[in-house]
């Protein structure tokens, strides 16, 4: 028997990661993505400590960053492992409903809160995994 998801569902996975880093690692993380490996990086300014490092791709999905000193510090080892590397990438999805979702997350009590780069909400999983959820028609920053 093979179900068949609802019309309004979560249709899948969008576009954009953001990442948190150390201040200190600012000019080599944008050397590495932006003269090694020849992307698209940008800066923008939401009014935080460091500007906003966005690694953009030719498919139009990309990848944010934030330097703060509240990011993990860079492992001092050699090698890393499942139990040394960072867990800490938010995530974004793409509904079809997102009014019908956000009411549905709200009223079960999952946790919410807003980031002051932006204007979505986001929310934080049980076990702490952050996200937010947009239309599927959203274009923007």
């Amino acid at each position: 028997m093979t179900e068949t998801a609802p019309e309004a569902a979560i249709v899948e996975l969008g576009a954009r990661v953001h990442l948190f880093v150390q201040p200190r690692a600012r000019e080599e993380f944008a050397s590495l993505f932006r003269d090694v490996l020849g992307c698209d990086v940008s800066e923008r300014d939401f009014g935080l400590a460091y500007p906003i490092l966005l690694v953009s791709f030719g498919n139009g999905s990309a990848f944010s960053v934030e330097f703060t000193e509240l990011a993990p510090s860079e492992l001092t080892s050699d090698t890393l492992d499942d139990k040394q590397a960072f867990r800490g990438a938010w995530i974004e999805f793409r509904t079809t409903d997102l009014d019908g979702h956000l009411q549905k997350l709200r009223s079960v009590g999952i946790p919410e809160f807003r980031h002051p780069g932006s204007s979505h909400a986001y929310f934080s999983a049980p076990g702490g995994q952050v996200f937010r959820l947009l239309d599927v028609a959203y274009v923007g920053p």
